[in-house]
């Protein structure tokens, strides 16, 4: 039997690694191994796009041991802050919270309950209610806006008025996972390329852009296929999405530089950012040691859509207005050592309202299979735990299908 993977990101790779002890697997990818999460080298490795991983993460620490790289598991607890007006103020401690000054105690209060509700909460019986209406009936117009918007806007822009409560209850819940001094995340010292690379040793795969037809039998690029697993965004399907009536699916797109600065901006690790053309700062190096690199890291993350000006616009004029803002928190072009710029098209799925109705289920008609960003794993939120389970699962489909097990 011959399988035909569609994409070499986590969820392929996953999925290649559970069906290749049954049958001959082939995977097609047209860009780097590992997707949103292949690497930039410059004398070490570090992902184009941050990366770090929580405690929760069952299905990527179970990965992460099964590769024989537990060992170069980090857990640190880190600072996490906001920008605005000037100043960058720490909200990592129940203490930081409570000097932040553009929130009055009770604006505090009801956040910090929020936080702790949000835990326990069922995701998916609020799809269908907009975040911004139902932030506003729970904390009205002030928290809304000087906590809540920055963020939304940041993250979604002009799409955030439509996105789903689900989407942020999920997050919140995510990112609450907070120690007195801060919050605890993990990382693969080194870089997550050497999981990407033990998972592609072994594996066939093959560079290329890939044509998917069914003729009588499913082909890839002329050569037939008894069943093909489709990795990559809905939109890349083109006839097939049609074919099989998929539904249409919004993506937003990231632009994310990477720069090495000469000093570092502050001990935090992640800032929030108002009213700049990125969205957040993340000082990779206030994470991993700076030895590990020689040099200040720090990625600059926005985010936009398909269509959007910033993803279209030449990387040279945004490493522009990402130096100009920079400049707000005393970084002059000379203290800037280097900047890349990196873009993926179709990074995340926008989590609108009723977005769980267009989950795709894995199995598309005979031989024909589906995981990624749009499985149930990777909702109200993507993640490298959700597109793992997402692998192991389709292929779990694919054995029984075919009689497997």
């Amino acid at each position: 039997m011959k399988i035909a993977i569609i994409g070499a990101g986590l969820t392929g790779l996953r999925a290649a690694n559970e069906l290749k002890e049954y049958a001959k697997v082939r995977v097609f990818e047209k860009n780097e191994i590992g997707g949103l999460l292949s690497s930039f080298c410059n004398g070490y490795y570090i992902e184009k796009y941050y990366h770090h991983l929580f405690r929760k993460d069952s299905e990527l620490l179970e990965t992460i041991k099964r590769f024989g790289l537990n060992s170069k598991l980090v857990w640190k607890t880190v600072k996490v802050g906001f920008a605005i007006n000037g100043s960058i103020y720490s909200l990592s401690t129940p203490i930081d919270i409570l000097r932040y000054p553009h929130m009055s105690f009770r604006d505090k209060l009801d956040l910090a309950i929020f936080t702790i509700r949000s835990r326990k909460l069922e995701y998916e019986n609020f799809d269908d209610i907009p975040v911004i209406s139902a932030l506003k009936d729970r904390f009205g117009d002030r928290l809304l806006e000087k906590f809540f918007m920055p963020m939304l806007k940041a993250k979604f822009g002009d799409n955030a008025d439509k996105v789903s409560f689900a989407w942020l209850l999920a997050r919140v819940a995510i990112r609450s996972n907070r120690r007195l001094r801060g919050e605890e995340i993990g990382y693969l010292r080194h870089g997550f390329h050497q999981l990407i690379e033990k998972m592609a040793e072994n594996l066939e795969i093959v560079h290329a852009n890939c044509e998917i037809k069914l003729e009588g039998k499913w082909s890839v690029n002329g050569e037939d296929f008894d069943a093909v697993i489709f990795t990559g965004p809905i939109p890349e399907l083109g006839e097939l999405a049609f074919k099989f009536r998929l539904p249409r699916i919004k993506y937003q797109s990231s632009v994310c530089a990477l720069a090495s600065l000469k000093n570092s901006i502050s001990d935090i690790y992640w800032i929030n950012v108002e009213k700049a053309t990125f969205g957040a700062i993340i000082e990779h190096t206030n994470f991993m040691p700076f030895e590990d690199y020689g040099e200040n890291l720090v990625y600059l993350a926005s985010y936009s859509t398909p269509e959007g000006w910033l993803f279209n616009q030449a990387d040279s004029e945004t490493a522009k207005l990402f130096l100009r803002d920079l400049k707000r928190f005393n970084v002059r072009e000379g203290d800037v050592r280097w900047i890349r710029i990196f873009k993926a098209k179709y990074s995340s799925p926008i989590y609108e309202t009723g977005f769980l109705k267009k989950i795709t289920p894995y199995r598309i008609h005979d031989g024909f299979y589906i995981a990624g960003m749009t499985s149930k794993p990777n909702y109200p939120e993507r993640s490298m735990n959700g597109s793992l389970k997402a692998g192991r699962e389709v292929a779990e489909c694919l054995k029984k299908d075919f009689g497997f097990e």
